[in-house]
């Protein structure tokens, strides 16, 4: 593969630190795929998977894969999206974001549908709202599924943020009554 020049400017060290490796990316999409399409995955879906051996930086500034912003160099941009979609909406997205900018990446749903409205009284109303009602349940087994298997994802990112705080406070008190 072309060394892609975007890449340039962060250490090759830094980024692949911050980055999943490719098996937890690989890992990380196959589960999306599963639950979002009840395991009869789409071909047009399932080219998007990389094969097992692959740069996660390259993949992650390729063609097929949506960033924030987009002409930014890697290290600028701030979230990673592959416009997976599911068996009823094509636009959902796995997304890898960094909740700052000194952690790791974590994995999210984008359900991309908050901007679909109609009016009440549109015929359309009660479909669109069974739709996001769709999404919003595949998005909850996905990021269920994620977290089986041990993926790094926004809740677990929380949860250790919580403890790391809850450590640090015991710590202090600690201090304190010595």
């Amino acid at each position: 593969m072309a060394c892609n020049p975007r890449l340039n400017e962060m250490s090759d060290k830094r980024r692949d630190a911050l980055l999943p490796t490719a098996g937890v990316l690989r890992r990380a999409i196959e589960v999306y795929l599963a639950e979002a399409y009840e395991g009869r995955i789409p071909p047009a879906a399932a080219r998007v998977l990389p094969g097992p051996d692959f740069d996660v930086a390259e993949y992650l500034m390729g063609n097929t894969v949506e960033r924030t912003p987009a002409p930014a160099e890697f290290q600028d941009v701030r979230s990673f999206a592959l416009r997976l979609g599911n068996a009823l909406y094509p636009n959902m997205k796995l997304k890898l974001s960094r909740p700052n900018p000194r952690s790791a990446y974590v994995f999210s749903v984008d359900l991309h549908d908050a901007f679909l409205q109609a009016p009440g009284d549109s015929p359309d109303q009660a479909a669109l709202e069974d739709l996001k009602r769709h999404n919003s349940s595949i998005a909850l087994a996905v990021r269920a599924a994620w977290e089986a298997a041990g993926l790094p994802t926004e809740k677990s990112f929380l949860r250790q943020q919580i403890e790391q705080a809850r450590r640090k406070k015991e710590h202090r008190t600690a201090d304190d009554a010595g």
